[in-house]
Formats: C-alpha cells, sequence, structure tokens
C-alpha cells in the first residue's frame, strides 16, 4: 500500500490554522482578555512550533507565547497591551 501526503492540502491547513489563532486573538482582545488556549493540531503533518513562530510573525509578536505555555494538548497564546 503506497500513502500519498496531499502537501497542498497540508499548506491548506496550515493557513487556516494561523488565520483561525489570529481571528480569535482578535476577539479576545476585543474581549478585554490577554490570552486563550488552542487545542494542538493533531495528525495533520502540522509542526506547532511553525505554527506558533508563524502567528507571531504576522502578528508583529504581539500574539505570542511563552516559553511554558505549552501543554500535552493546548497551545496559550498571550496578547500584549
Amino acid at each position: 500500500m503506497k500513502i500519498q501526503v496531499n502537501k497542498n492540502q497540508q499548506a491548506t491547513n496550515f493557513k487556516t490554522h494561523v488565520g483561525t489563532i489570529i481571528m480569535i486573538a482578535e476577539q479576545t482582545a476585543k474581549q478585554g482578555m490577554t490570552a486563550f488556549k488552542y487545542p494542538i493540531p493533531r495528525d495533520q503533518g502540522i509542526n506547532y512550533w511553525t505554527l506558533i513562530s508563524e502567528v507571531e510573525e504576522q502578528t508583529e509578536q504581539s500574539v505570542y507565547v511563552g516559553q511554558k505555555s505549552v501543554s500535552d494538548t493546548h497551545i496559550k497564546f498571550t496578547i500584549r497591551d
């Protein structure tokens, strides 16, 4: 059995997760909160450290992850004031 990986779908999933995290961050900030948790994507070919780096880069470090903010199931994002 040959297993094929659809790289285009992985890239699409990655962009979707980044966009979703940024949208959640915007909604969280509007509610006056400074942190939220996002479930770590599993079995999608997504490296969560790359995901974190991309979110931090796209938000110019205004949404970031602290050193101890990753658990087995969630990533805790913090929003700068």
